[in-house]
């Protein structure tokens, strides 16, 4: 079977790839799907320009930082499992890096969003020398918050995002610190 497209990153069990304007097909289910968007939107369904949006920042992102919410494909099948790295992102009138996940629900807890965090993680500290990385959630959302806390993640703060109620959790790195030498 050939190898996905682009791959940018690899895990045992995923590729990360970059995204293309010919993913809105494959990524519809994952945004309207109640139960996958109940912690991100309060449930409500994206429609297609909002994917396409997000699709074209990730693209973006990509260009100019190096880093983006990469999408996941799970091996060997190269079936979508979901998407998950870091982006830029506005919270209290600062502008911080986040890194987030969004899985299908086949493959919801198999450690698949910790998996790919730490990879998209890594790269994203080595390559783009962050020196801080942030996460948001829901405070009933418990499996991100378990898989911020396998990421050594700490709760910095409770606020508002988007309407809704968050926690942050965030993770420093000194200067000379790789992210490989502490995950």
């Amino acid at each position: 079977m050939p190898e996905p497209e682009s791959p940018q990153l690899e895990t045992e069990r995923l590729w990360l790839c970059a995204w293309s304007e010919a993913d809105l097909e494959v990524a519809r289910p994952i945004f309207t799907d109640a139960d996958v968007m109940r912690y991100i939107n309060g449930g409500r369904p994206l429609g297609d320009a909002e994917i396409h949006s997000f699709i074209a920042r990730q693209m973006n992102h990509l260009r100019s930082r190096g880093f983006c919410l990469w999408k996941l494909l799970l091996k060997p099948e190269r079936r979508f499992a979901g998407f998950c790295g870091l982006q830029p992102l506005e919270l209290d009138g600062k502008s911080e890096v986040e890194i987030g996940w969004r899985l299908v629900k086949e493959c919801w807890a198999r450690g698949l969003a910790t998996e790919a965090a730490h990879a998209a993680l890594i790269s994203a500290v080595n390559n783009a020398r962050l020196k801080r990385v942030i996460a948001i959630a829901m405070p009933e959302n418990r499996p991100s918050l378990r898989v911020m806390e396998k990421l050594e993640m700490r709760f910095e703060l409770a606020t508002r995002k988007a309407g809704f109620d968050v926690v942050v959790y965030s993770r420093s790195f000194a200067p000379q610190e790789t992210a490989d030498q502490t995950l």
